[in-house]
C-alpha cells in the first residue's frame, strides 16, 4: 500500500533542521554589540549611538521567526507528553546531532521502530500545524 505524501513534508523537515541555526542566529542579533567608536568622530559613518536600542531593532526574518515559532511551539507540546522526553531525544538524534536515522534512535531511544516512526511523523505534523500548513 503506498503512503500518501505531503508537498509540504520535506519542508517541514527542513524547519526542523534549521532550528538550532536559527536560535543561535537569532540569539547572536539579539547580543549587544560593546564596541567603542574608535574612530574619535562623533556620529561615525555605521555606528550606533545606543547599542541597547540597536539590538532591540535587530531581528530575523518574518519568515524565520515563524519556522523557529512552529517548532518551539512543537517542542513544548511533545515536552508536556508523558513520554515527551524520549520524543524530544529521538528528535535532537535524528534532526539536530544527525548522528541517528529513524531506525538508530529508535534503537537508542529504546522503543520500537514502528513507535519512533510515529513520533517523528507527529512532530512533523505538530510543527506543519504550528507553521499553518495543517
Amino acid at each position: 500500500m503506498s503512503k500518501p505524501r505531503y508537498d509540504w513534508w520535506p519542508y517541514v523537515k527542513g524547519m526542523i533542521r534549521r532550528y538550532p541555526e536559527l536560535c543561535a542566529r537569532q540569539e547572536e542579533l539579539r547580543r549587544t554589540k560593546m564596541s567603542p567608536n574608535l574612530t574619535g568622530m562623533p556620529g561615525a559613518h555605521g555606528q550606533i549611538s545606543d547599542p541597547v536600542a540597536d539590538a532591540a531593532l535587530r531581528e530575523l526574518p518574518e519568515i524565520n521567526r515563524r519556522e523557529m515559532e512552529a517548532v518551539r511551539q512543537a517542542i513544548e507540546e511533545t515536552r508536556a507528553l508523558p513520554n515527551g522526553e524520549e520524543r524530544l531525544e529521538m528528535v535532537k538524534l535524528v534532526f539536530w546531532k544527525r548522528t541517528h536515522t529513524l531506525d538508530g534512535a529508535a534503537i537508542k531511544c529504546h522503543v520500537s521502530y514502528v513507535t519512533a516512526r510515529r513520533w517523528h511523523g507527529e512532530f512533523i505534523k505538530n510543527v506543519a500545524r504550528g507553521f499553518g500548513l495543517l
